[in-house]
């Protein structure tokens, strides 16, 4: 892969009986939505493309390197520089602080805070007066908000989210979305999230579904009256 304007680039790849010859390619600084009935491999697209998973064939070109060639630990080492992850399921760690989770990444890779960001982007999703509080005293919508936050203070080119606002009220959801998407400008990071919502797809630059074990279809900027009816048509033929 020479073209140096893609970060993300997937060549014939396949995984189980989930995903089947996957061509895609992504570039650097787009936002972007993978939609599809559930089931369809969203989840599982995402965590090949963020090296939590590795493909039986094919090749996964992130940022210039064959993720898939690389071995532990040197994998995890790649992923913490450049990659951020938002999972359903938050991944916070109890025994810290929520300060401490917020911080978790850049503490492993000795990265100083910046104390500023931070109090800006705590203030932003809601959570600066959660603090104090620990892990087990939040809601999921909380929890959400601060592996959000863990995410938006790193450096990294990319960040992945799977179902990042599912947690969440609607009002909060359009917070975190355009949050997330503001970021990601500012710092020129390709953000890549898997969804099941027009609302949040609407917002992206591009839409990508999933139907078959294949890319369906790569489609810009859309509508929310678009994605239903994509979606629509998709959920007539499982």
């Amino acid at each position: 892969m020479t073209n140096k304007s893609i970060i993300i680039s997937l060549e014939n790849v396949t995984k189980n009986n989930i995903l089947k010859n996957i061509n895609l390619s992504i570039s650097k600084g787009k936002t972007v939505a993978i939609m599809g009935y559930s089931g369809s491999g969203k989840t599982t697209l995402l965590n090949l493309m963020s090296g939590l998973d590795v493909p039986d064939t094919g090749s996964i070109w992130v940022n210039g390197t064959v993720i898939n060639s690389i071995k532990e630990p040197k994998l995890t080492e790649f992923r913490s520089k450049n990659i951020s992850y938002i999972f359903q399921d938050y991944k916070l760690v109890d025994y810290l602080s929520i300060t401490e989770n917020i911080s978790l990444i850049q503490d492993i890779n000795k990265i100083k805070i910046d104390a500023n960001k931070l109090a800006n982007i705590c203030e932003k999703l809601n959570i600066k007066n959660l603090l104090n509080k620990k892990i087990s005293q939040l809601s999921g919508g909380q929890k959400q908000r601060v592996a959000i936050a863990r995410t938006l203070i790193g450096n990294n080119d990319l960040i992945f989210a799977d179902e990042p606002t599912g947690a969440l009220d609607m009002m909060t959801r359009d917070i975190i979305i355009k949050e997330l998407i503001s970021n990601s400008r500012e710092f020129n990071k390709t953000l890549v999230v898997v969804t099941h919502d027009p609302m949040v797809a609407k917002w992206m630059d591009v839409v990508i579904f999933i139907d078959e074990k294949k890319v369906e279809s790569i489609n810009e900027k859309m509508d929310v009256k678009d994605i239903e009816a994509k979606m629509e048509t998709l959920f007539k033929n499982v």
